[in-house]
């Protein structure tokens, strides 16, 4: 068993990895204040305890017991408890490259925390590489939970890095998997959420909104941050099928689920504050007020790779404002975080990249990179960006056109609220 207060730290980390409250851990069990003694190290856990806390957590027991033994098992309680993002990857990785582990479980928790590591630092490729041995250990425990989980993070990461047809093909099989096994509710959501933006990021609508109907069906089970998840991705499959008012709806019951000091709070303000801007017309109004809301929280508990994505939504809310200098130079900006950024994010910031160059004259060599990455988005068989880049492109040219024919005349209203010509 590990000692206090290791035990403590590893425990609020797993139960905070996962978007539990203390109340939702304790539940059948304990009360949560015992739950809060044990994760301050006030208190050690009895052997009745540690079996209720592997059954919620879903990890095995061989986790929280004898874990003091093993090299790696000290760094994962070290790089759990860390403040220091690049000490704790750094720690972690060294101790997962020196042993093999003859303790698949523990090497299977400190790779899944060394992908969410990678995950807040923007490291993508190295997540992948995680998330795909970590695929590989699940099989070999022959876990259908932590086989649903890994499947789970490795689409995600294949969807971030624009393989929609992998990222499709292992979101399904999560969901056999999740089918197949007695996983817990909340891992069998998750399963749907990924398998969900994976369909409507290939054009599969009608499949889209079939799974985001089945998941809503078990909203109210789910612990808060999963709901607030899935009513968005439910907005968002919504919002590409052109029901802005059912969609503003479920963004705002999201929103509502969740205290304004939660980092999911801050991600969901910033996805509202994209959606926004995706509706025809697009609605700048409601698409500057979250991003406001966003920003002043970036400044209270967001993290780098936050800041990155609240400047690409910045970036295209000034185009939409038809502030073009304020545009371009927060695309300058982003340059060097291109490589963080997801395949869509970096694809839709390097169009209006260019569309700023068409408006500011350069026609043709602005026409020919927006071609060029709407076939890298049909290539990635991500057909809704690439139908998204194509009229992107035909109302750039409108507007261009109209400002070559008038240029003193002010831009068309139709234009400013995203109606397409």
């Amino acid at each position: 068993m590990l000692e206090q207060p290791e035990f403590g730290q590893l425990l609020k980390a797993l139960r905070q990895e996962r978007g539990l409250s203390q109340a939702e851990v304790a539940e059948g069990g304990m009360s949560a204040a015992y739950l809060s003694r044990l994760e301050s190290g006030a208190r050690r856990p009895t052997a009745k305890v540690l079996d209720h806390l592997t059954q919620r957590l879903g990890v095995p027991a061989s986790v929280l017991q004898g874990i003091h033994t093993s090299p790696l098992g000290r760094a994962l309680a070290s790089a759990s408890s860390s403040d220091d993002t690049d000490d704790a990857i750094r720690l972690l990785g060294e101790a997962v490259q020196a042993e093999s582990g003859e303790d698949l479980s523990l090497r299977w928790l400190s790779l899944w925390k060394l992908a969410q590591l990678h995950a807040k630092q923007g490291e993508r490729q190295d997540e992948l590489a995680a998330a795909r041995e970590l695929t590989e250990l699940g099989d070999r425990l022959e876990v259908p939970t932590l086989q649903v989980r890994s499947r789970t993070l490795l689409a995600r990461c294949l969807r971030a890095v624009g393989d929609i047809e992998e990222a499709r093909a292992v979101a399904q099989n999560a969901l056999r998997t999740a089918d197949n096994g007695a996983v817990p509710v909340a891992d069998t959501v998750r399963a749907q959420l990924v398998l969900l933006s994976v369909e409507a990021e290939s054009g599969l609508i009608t499949e889209a909104r079939r799974l985001a109907d089945q998941m809503l069906e078990p909203i109210d089970v789910l612990p808060t941050v999963l709901r607030a998840e899935a009513l968005w991705s439910a907005a968002n499959v919504r919002i590409r099928q052109g029901d802005y008012p059912g969609a503003a709806q479920l963004l705002q019951r999201a929103l509502a689920e969740l205290p304004s000091h939660s980092d999911l709070m801050l991600r969901l303000r910033l996805a509202a504050s994209s959606l926004y801007l995706q509706m025809i017309p697009r609605r700048v109004t409601e698409a500057q007020q979250w991003l406001t809301e966003a920003e002043h929280a970036l400044g209270l508990f967001g993290g780098p790779l936050h800041r990155q994505e609240l400047l690409v939504i910045k970036a295209h809310l000034a185009f939409h404002q038809r502030d073009l200098v304020l545009a371009k130079t927060l695309c300058e900006q982003l340059t060097d975080a291109l490589p963080q950024l997801t395949f869509r994010d970096r694809i839709r910031l390097e169009v209006l990249a260019h569309q700023i160059r068409i408006l500011e004259g350069d026609r043709e060599a602005g026409v020919r990179r927006i071609e060029e990455l709407a076939q890298e988005a049909q290539n990635a068989s991500n057909v809704h960006l690439a139908s998204e880049i194509w009229r992107t492109l035909a109302e750039t040219l409108a507007w261009a056109s109209e400002r070559q024919a008038a240029p003193s005349l002010p831009e068309p209203s139709g234009f400013h609220e995203g109606v397409t010509r």
